[in-house]
C-alpha cells in the first residue's frame, strides 16, 4: 500500500483446513466471495459462500478458520488517508458491523458483476500510479461501497433488530468519544438510560462490555496512528487517553498479540513487500 495510494486489491483462490492466527488490521478490510466457501471467526464462527460481502473494520480482531476453493477479491483500505470515517454516509455497512452485526451482506446475482467490474477497474488503476490515481481510485472506492450499501439495503430485516437499538446508539456514542476520558456513566447520561440497564444491554448484544469496546476503541486508533504517522508510541498512548505507557503496551498486546512497536514494523514490512510484487 503506498503512501500516496492507501488501497490494495487482491484477487486469489485459496484452500486450507488449519486454523489461522487470529488478526487484526489498521485498515478496514472488504471481500467480495465468487466461489467456495470459508469459514470465520468474528465473535461467532461463520461460514460464507458464493456472493457474500464481508466486512472487517480496522483494529477488529477476527479469524479465517478454512477455505475449499475460496476464490475472492479483498480490498483493503486506509479510511483516514482518504479521509473518510465511520461517520461517512457510505461507511454503514462498517459502523453495522461495529455495533454488533454480523460481518457479511449477500450480494444479488445481478448486481454481483457491477461489483466484479469496480474491482478489477480498481486493481488496474492502483497499479497504473499515475498523477490522477488517488482522485480514480478514490472514486471507485466509494463506488464500491455504494454497491455494498445498496446490498445492505436489500439485506435490511436481518439489520433491523440494531438499526436504532440502544446498544448501537451506545456504541456510537463510544466511538465519537473514545477518545476523552469517559465511562459506563458518560455512556449510560448519553443514551438516556441507568448504567446498569446499558450495561447489560451492550454485553448481552455484543459479548462485549462497555469498558472493553472503549479498550477497543482507543487501541483502533493507536493502531492507525502506528501504522500510518511516525509519532512515538510514548505520544500515541497520550493521545489516545493513556498516562500510563506502561499500561497502555500491556493492553496493545494483550489485544493484537505483539507490542506496539513490534506490530508497526510487522505491518509497515508487509506493506513494503506489497509494493514490491
Amino acid at each position: 500500500m503506498h503512501a500516496t495510494q492507501p488501497i490494495a486489491v487482491e484477487h486469489g483462490v485459496m484452500s486450507f483446513n488449519e486454523h489461522s492466527e487470529e488478526a487484526s488490521h489498521a485498515e478496514h478490510v472488504l471481500s467480495l466471495i465468487l466461489d467456495g466457501n470459508a469459514r470465520i471467526r468474528h465473535g461467532d464462527d461463520i461460514t460464507l459462500g458464493a456472493g457474500v460481502v464481508t466486512l472487517v473494520p480496522a483494529g477488529m480482531p477476527h479469524r479465517l478458520l478454512s477455505a475449499d476453493n475460496l476464490e475472492a477479491w479483498w480490498l483493503g483500505f486506509c479510511a483516514g488517508c482518504l479521509d473518510i470515517d465511520e461517520t461517512h454516509p457510505l461507511m454503514s455497512p462498517f459502523k453495522r458491523v461495529r455495533s454488533g452485526m454480523p460481518p457479511m451482506i449477500t450480494v444479488e446475482p445481478a448486481r454481483r458483476e457491477r461489483l466484479l467490474f469496480l474491482f478489477a477497474d480498481l486493481r488496474e488503476e492502483c497499479q497504473r500510479n499515475t498523477p490522477e490515481t488517488g482522485i480514480v481510485t478514490r472514486c471507485l472506492l466509494l463506488l464500491i461501497l455504494s454497491e455494498v450499501n445498496r446490498a445492505m439495503r436489500t439485506d435490511a430485516p436481518s439489520a433491523a433488530p440494531l438499526t436504532d437499538s440502544l446498544t448501537t446508539r451506545a456504541l456510537e456514542y463510544i466511538q465519537s468519544h473514545c477518545l476523552e476520558k469517559i465511562s459506563l456513566q458518560d455512556v449510560a447520561a448519553a443514551v438516556h438510560r441507568t448504567p446498569a440497564h446499558v450495561a447489560a444491554a451492550v454485553k448481552k448484544s455484543t459479548g462485549f462490555s462497555v469498558g472493553e469496546w472503549i479498550t477497543r476503541n482507543k487501541l483502533q486508533a493507536a493502531s492507525l496512528k502506528l501504522a500510518h504517522t511516525g509519532e512515538s508510541v510514548e505520544k500515541i498512548a497520550v493521545s489516545v487517553g493513556w498516562g500510563d505507557v506502561t499500561h497502555f503496551i500491556r493492553q496493545f498486546k494483550k489485544h493484537y498479540g505483539s507490542t506496539p512497536a513490534a506490530w508497526r514494523k510487522q505491518v509497515r514490512a508487509n506493506h513494503r513487500t506489497e509494493e514490491t510484487v
